[in-house]
């Protein structure tokens, strides 16, 4: 019924989809020399129609990137959105729509993840901007077990069907001639005359980075996921699947008797945990595991993403950008292996060279949109773009190509992410002038605008900066200033606390001093109310310290003591902080984290796997896989601002008073504190006196 559903609905919008905007044979356009990917869809004009059954919905998918187009064949889209599959192609390019929409467009499928018809439900259900997320736990929750059965079973089991082949199977492009690159700060283009003699494919020239060299003799023919199993294989991979319950088993046989062509070099160099995540490997074999073709089972293709995004934002620490980069270039203008028959050429270019590619290119995407490669490394934008330049247009990455391009220019000429402003749809606030006296103001009104102050620093703050934590103290004076925003904020806590204390020593009444207790309460309360722990905890320990405690007889006049009591329970050190690590993770609104015990964190695990990383060239990537996600729950807030009004006069006397604080003697506070204390003790003697008197 969903079928017919959909297929009425096409109808009456008599849409159009061809089989693919990448076709061998061009078609140019008579007004321009640049062929449009309106004219680079084939030698004819006509497509299937969309009302045709052939164009039923298969799936929906998650869009992990946001992906932007002038082509009107394409279909525009942002992250966490969800879409339906109409018709999947080779080329990496999906027809898809929107649930509900008039529109069907080309999609790159490196922009997106499938997903089963249960998950697509329940990520509808969920808030927008909160769906990658949800899936990404989603899918690393479950992990299914891989059984140790037997090769040989003998008991009979259901054929699995041949799967049925696509009316319109577009013919992919040939494979692009080897891309002359050279590993210096400037990439060349390659001489026209040196890329036309290596046309053909079984003359690309050998790259130091990629499979090795087997003899034709040996016979290792094994099958592959994905590849037409014979009869007999069938039976026992039904078998296993009927056994086990798990594709993730039936993907670990079939991985096993892959071709000899198709295997991994450096597998070899990989170190696994229990949970078959990556412990330790080398440099080497850490990028080939990072470029591998993503697996089409979902659990699997949620551990590849995992482990990109791992190393994306922990490479930084044992090599260079430069590094990384010549690899991922080297990857790309892959070899193919020697010795190597006509029929598996073409098995490895469809299942290993073309699959590499494709990741090589999300590899660059995700590096440029989610970790700051302008930002960090500026100078890679520009060898990338060269790069880039060096894809033929008939390519079948050259569409690829040409959106990371467009994306390096978005990104060039827009703002930086950090810098963005709060998103308030208040209009600005008029605060009462308070003139110097601190008890003028409401204590609301400057709990808000403390928390937008603290929000500002706390959203300037990188992954990289969290990271330059563990250099040791010969690094400080370099490793300062990367963590200049980290710092900043990190010093904010002390200059407010100092502001406490200050605001409370500085009064010669009682009265007055217990009144300024009372209103600082009121700002730690309100502050927990928004979320903004890292101003509670400032303020609950300054009035918690030993120079505010001692004051007794002012402490008998402040009327919200039990409130305090209340506060004080979330500074509890035990099980490292966790009433803050507890309250904190489960936001899911705005706030501004209290992120001591996190740089705590990333320390230990740097003193934990200290000695890992000592051993001769294997990397402790079990370490960095802690540090991504202890830096990720520390700055997973930054993405939801607070909708706040601003109060400029509010917000001067904030920063000035921090200003000042951060010059102020600590000397000062405990000498001032013992002023007060005997004038407390004076105060009371003589109401001692005066009630002996009878008065």
């Amino acid at each position: 019924m969903a079928t017919s559903k959909c297929s009425s609905v096409r109808e009456s919008l008599q849409l159009s989809i061809d089989p693919s905007p990448y076709q061998p044979h061009l078609r140019v356009s008579s007004e321009s020399s640049t062929p449009s990917s309106a004219s680079a869809r084939g030698s004819t004009d006509t497509s299937p129609s969309s009302s045709g059954s052939d164009y039923g919905p298969n799936f929906s998918v998650l869009c992990m990137y946001d992906f932007h187009s002038e082509d009107p064949t394409h279909l525009a889209f942002n992250k966490h959105e969800l879409l339906d599959i109409v018709k999947q192609e080779e080329t990496g390019w999906w027809a898809a729509m929107r649930r509900g929409g008039k529109t069907i467009g080309w999609i790159p499928q490196a922009f997106v993840r499938p997903l089963s018809h249960d998950m697509a439900e329940r990520l509808r259900n969920v808030r927008e901007e909160l769906r990658v997320y949800e899936y990404d736990a989603e899918q690393l929750y479950k992990t299914a077990p891989i059984s140790n059965i037997p090769f040989e079973l003998e008991e009979p089991s259901p054929v699995v069907p041949e799967p049925m082949a696509p009316q319109m199977s577009p013919r992919l492009p040939q494979p692009p001639s080897y891309l002359s690159l050279h590993r210096s700060s400037s990439l060349k283009s390659p001489d026209p005359d040196e890329v036309l003699s290596r046309a053909r494919a079984d003359t690309i020239p050998l790259s130091p980075l990629r499979r090795k060299d087997v003899s034709s003799n040996t016979d290792l023919r094994g099958m592959r996921e994905g590849d037409p199993p014979s009869t007999s294989d069938r039976r026992r991979l039904a078998k296993i699947r009927q056994l086990t319950g798990s594709d993730d088993a039936v993907g670990f046989i079939s991985a096993v008797n892959s071709p000899w062509y198709l295997k991994s070099k450096y597998s070899d160099q990989l170190k696994y945990d229990n949970d078959g995540q990556v412990r330790s490997g080398t440099v080497v074999a850490l990028v080939e595991k990072l470029t591998a073709d993503t697996s089409k089972d979902a659990i699997k293709a949620a551990k590849d993403m995992h482990f990109r995004n791992v190393f994306l934002m922990t490479f930084r620490t044992f090599m260079t950008a430069d590094q990384l980069f010549d690899m991922l270039v080297d990857i790309y203008g892959m070899e193919h292996p020697r010795d190597i028959s006509e029929p598996e050429f073409d098995d490895w270019k469809e299942k290993c060279w073309l699959p590499t590619q494709r990741t090589v290119m999300t590899v660059f995407t995700m590096w440029l949109e989610d970790h700051r490669l302008l930002e960090e490394e500026p100078h890679i934008a520009q060898k990338l773009t060269d790069f880039l330049n060096l894809i033929p247009q008939r390519n079948v990455m050259a569409t690829t190509a040409k959106l990371i391009m467009q994306s390096i220019k978005r990104l060039t000429f827009s703002s930086p992410c950090i810098e963005s402003p709060i998103g308030s749809t208040r209009r600005r606030r008029r605060s009462k002038d308070p003139k110097g006296d601190l008890l003028r103001l409401d204590p609301t009104d400057l709990a808000e605008q403390l928390c937008l102050y603290e929000y500002r620093l706390y959203n300037k703050i990188t992954p990289q900066e969290c990271l330059a934590t563990t250099k040791s103290r010969s690094d400080d004076s370099r490793a300062g200033d990367v963590r200049s925003n980290l710092s900043s904020f990190s010093s904010t806590h002390d200059k407010l606390a100092n502001w406490v204390t200050y605001s409370i020593l500085i009064h010669e009444a009682l009265g007055k001093r217990a009144d300024t207790i009372d209103f600082w309460i009121k700002v730690a309360d309100k502050s927990r109310a928004l979320n903004n722990y890292a101003s509670m905890s400032s303020v609950i320990t300054a009035l918690n310290s030993a120079v505010i405690e001692r004051l007794h007889l002012t402490w008998a006049h402040v009327g919200r003591k039990t409130h305090l009591d209340a506060l004080l329970k979330y500074n509890d050190p035990t099980g490292g902080f966790s009433a803050y690590r507890r309250w904190q993770e489960s936001v899911s609104t705005s706030c501004v984290p209290f992120v001591g015990m996190y740089l705590t964190d990333i320390v230990h695990i740097q003193d934990k796997f200290d000695s890992d990383d000592e051993q001769s060239r294997w990397i402790s990537f079990i370490k960095r896989r802690q540090w991504y996600d202890v830096v990720t729950t520390m700055l997973h807030h930054q993405q939801k601002p607070y909708d706040i009004g601003e109060s400029a006069s509010t917000q001067k006397f904030i920063a000035n008073h921090l200003r000042t604080m951060g010059t102020k003697d600590r000397s000062w506070f405990w000498a001032r504190s013992e002023e007060v204390r005997h004038s407390e003790f004076a105060h009371a003697d003589i109401r001692r006196g005066l009630e002996a008197a009878g008065f």
